[in-house]
């Protein structure tokens, strides 16, 4: 049984169709990866699925519930979480405060203790405790949006463009812990623009373009090339 299943939805944004008839299925432990150029709809599937947006028609069954038309805390209890681009931390907030705004729900030996994993995860993090977000870099401020959605210790975590503006060495750093994460086994949804890296970092994959999915499949089953030419709307089909 899928952890996570998007089924069929629609999403308007006013009389626009911004997603057609979009299914995604991420099954427990798996890292799932949606591609596709910038405003291809992918972030909209995130948002659709925290709750931010309402789908118009179909369900998002999450750990057996729908949670279709939910709000967005509602859906935060049951165990989904939304690491989002780098950009969107309090900014007049410390690190630690925006780590432990993710953990406002725990008893707070609970929440020192997941504050304390995040920090032997992302060390620089630990460094800049006191400081306020706004002196991050991009990447410090990924990784703080990253550790800000484990501190729910969720089922699912979401993680949206987590590489946009970043330099290589540090989108390669961000993957890594990423993979320290996957590897605790935690299911991940991960929207990207990348396709190489997108193939490489999960197990499987669905390339959107103008709000449909236009193909999916295996990561390392699906050919470079193919999904290049999906990503760009060339010869699209559903592999």
């Amino acid at each position: 049984m899928s952890l996570l299943e998007v089924n069929h939805i629609d999403v308007h944004y006013g009389d626009f169709l911004a997603l057609k008839d979009v299914s995604i299925h991420v099954e427990p432990g798996t890292i799932v990866s949606l591609i596709g150029a910038n405003g291809a709809g992918k972030s909209t599937i995130m948002n659709t699925i925290c709750g931010l947006n309402k789908p118009t028609k179909g369900d998002i069954i999450f750990d057996g519930q729908n949670i279709a038309g939910k709000k967005p805390n509602q859906i935060a209890r049951l165990g989904l979480s939304m690491a989002p681009e780098g950009s969107h931390c309090f900014e007049r907030m410390t690190v630690q405060d925006n780590l432990l705004m993710g953990a406002y729900l725990a008893k707070k030996d609970e929440r020192m203790q997941r504050l304390e994993n995040v920090y032997k995860l992302f060390p620089i993090l630990k460094e800049k405790a006191n400081q306020m977000s706004t002196f991050l870099s991009g990447g410090q401020r990924q990784m703080l949006a990253i550790g800000r959605g484990i501190m729910t210790q969720p089922k699912i975590l979401l993680c949206d463009e987590i590489s946009l503006g970043l330099a290589p060495v540090v989108i390669n750093d961000i993957y890594e812990k990423l993979k320290e994460i996957a590897d605790t086994g935690l299911t991940m949804l991960i929207v990207e623009q990348d396709v190489n890296r997108s193939l490489k970092s999960s197990d499987y994959a669905y390339v959107v373009l103008e709000g449909k999915i236009v193909m999916q499949g295996k990561s390392k089953e699906l050919s470079v090339d193919e999904v290049n030419d999906a990503y760009f709307g060339i010869n699209t089909f559903s592999h």
